[in-house]
């Protein structure tokens, strides 16, 4: 970076020439000023793909994880269209607390892997820090030779989980022909900020941010608003058809700016920016089958859903050098998702029911998108998963309902011995919730209150990471960050470069484990 241009040559006056180099190639290659800003002002609208959705399940009525089978309501506009005719026409309202537990513990790491001091004189292009700034911080002008203050960062201080967030639930059911075309709309809000994106690396190239890791799926992945839209039509007695859309944002920056003098950034920076969105739209389908009286089948297929922020930050300079580069950050990427479900009314007698449901899900996981819009390197290619849940429902006389649903969901992502740091689990969960509806009067009106919780358990997983010194013909192994021929200005070998030295905070392993918990209060006005 071209920043502190005129510290750094007080700072090694025994090798002035070197370091005048140095500066050249700093001046050379300002790549990065006026980034920040552009991520900034890149912050997207609030709504967004829906990974909320499928973490919470149908917030209304007895839908639960298997909406996409049974209980038709204003839930039914994301995980199955196709039931909308049968929900009750209303509005309801719901409450939503939810808590992250997740726990990632790193291995113990040899001080034979830092990357030491003897790095800042290194003839080098696009090496790491020295491992004690990240982990000790740094004075400026001191014996570790930074040019400014560098708070310390040590391994997992700032990792994303432990949050407790609340949320707003709105939906929304209303019949255009009664039972045979309706609308409906569903939405997740976050209460306080609506949207935080976190554009973290899963590999080595996080040391310089955070210097931790963070759960793939989770995260940032829970902050966004999560919008459907659905319509779905009954075509005949024993068919319905649905259709439901959810919105995928495209949001874009260009920040340019003019350094006047880069040892003085804050005082001389000049930026100038523009900011656009555009949303486009991830259709899902679904299709309602009730070839018997007590029995109902469903298909429903959600493309893949995402949200990308483009920043296109250029950089002027007083000495004559102009660059200009782009990224794009993916966020909240799910993919292609078959589900297929079945319903069963088991017992009906008086004025109780009793049924089953379960709900089988393929997901396309293999085709994985991370934040930094980079697919999982070679040899740890993500899986396609299948997922399922169970449950049962109870009704009595129209008033009371209840369900209880059990859930599993395997991670997609293989053990991670190599350089990246991906964290994710099997999940286990549990779901139940209870509703009570009230007539108002004798117009059909009805006052519909509820309440829902549930509980993921995240099985515990360590994973190793692979010597690459070991196993030097396999791919995407850990990177030796200071590699063994690095010299110094003198044109000397460094010793302390030989071996592996890397500041990737998950080598040589970590472990993960945890929970989600969730409540749910509902009240609806039913007409």
């Amino acid at each position: 970076m071209a920043f502190g241009v005129r510290k750094l040559s007080k700072a090694c006056p025994k090798v002035r020439g070197a370091c005048d180099r140095r500066v050249g190639r700093a001046l050379q290659r300002p790549r990065v000023l006026g980034w920040a800003a552009a991520v900034l002002l890149a912050a997207p609208g609030p709504v967004c793909a829906s990974p909320l959705f499928e973490l919470i399940g149908a917030g209304f009525g007895e839908g639960g994880w298997n909406g996409r089978a049974t209980s038709p309501s204003a839930a039914s506009s994301y995980f199955n269209p196709a039931l909308l005719p049968q929900a009750d026409q209303g509005l309801e309202l719901g409450w939503l607390v939810l808590n992250d537990s997740i726990s990632i513990a790193l291995d113990g790491r040899s001080p034979d892997a830092d990357i030491g001091l003897g790095n800042v004189n290194t003839l080098r292009d696009r090496y790491p820090v020295p491992t004690v700034w990240l982990e000790e911080g740094c004075v400026a002008g001191g014996e570790r030779l930074c040019l400014t203050d560098i708070p310390a960062t040590p391994r997992q201080s700032r990792g994303s989980s432990g949050n407790t967030r609340l949320y707003q639930a709105v939906g929304f059911v209303n019949h255009i022909l009664e039972g045979r075309w309706s609308l409906g709309v569903y939405a997740a809000l976050p209460i306080g900020s609506l949207l935080q994106a976190h554009s973290f690396f899963s590999d080595e190239r996080e040391q310089y941010f955070t210097n931790s890791l963070h759960a793939e799926l989770y995260s940032d992945r829970l902050t966004p608003m999560s919008l459907a839209f659905g319509t779905g039509v009954r075509a005949t007695d024993w068919l319905s058809l649905g259709l439901s859309v959810t919105l995928n944002l495209l949001n874009g920056a260009r920040a340019s700016t003019y350094v006047g003098d880069s040892a003085f950034l804050d005082e001389t920076l000049l930026l100038s920016t523009e900011v656009d969105a555009s949303i486009g739209v991830a259709p899902h389908f679904s299709v309602l089958l009730e070839p018997l009286e007590r029995l109902s089948a469903s298909l429903v297929v959600h493309t893949p859903q995402k949200f990308e922020i483009t920043a296109d930050s250029g950089t002027f300079l007083a000495n004559g050098n102009s660059q200009r580069a782009k990224r794009t950050n993916v966020h909240s990427w799910l993919p292609w998702t078959i589900a297929a479900g079945l319903a069963f009314q088991l017992y009906r007698e008086g004025a109780h029911t009793i049924s089953v449901a379960g709900t089988g899900m393929f997901r396309r996981w293999s085709s994985y998108l991370n934040r930094q819009g980079e697919r999982p390197l070679s040899g740890y290619e993500w899986a396609d998963t299948f997922a399922g849940v169970v449950g049962a429902r109870y009704g009595y006389a129209e008033q009371w309902s209840a369900f209880l649903d059990f859930a599993y969901e395997p991670t997609p992502v293989p053990l991670q011995t190599g350089r990246t740091n991906y964290v994710d689990n099997d999940r286990f969960g549990t779901s139940a919730g209870v509703s009570y509806t009230w007539p108002l009067d004798d117009s059909g009106v009805r006052l519909r209150l509820g309440a829902q919780a549930q509980f993921h358990f995240l099985r515990a997983r360590h994973q190793g990471k692979l010597d690459p010194r070991a196993t030097p013909t396999r791919p995407s192994l850990v990177v030796d960050e200071w590699p063994d021929g690095a010299e110094d200005f003198n044109g000397d070998r460094i010793p302390e470069a030989q071996g592996l030295n890397t500041n990737n905070p998950g080598w040589p392993g970590f472990e993960s484990s945890g929970a989600i918990r969730a409540a749910m209060l509902t009240a609806g006005l039913l007409y």
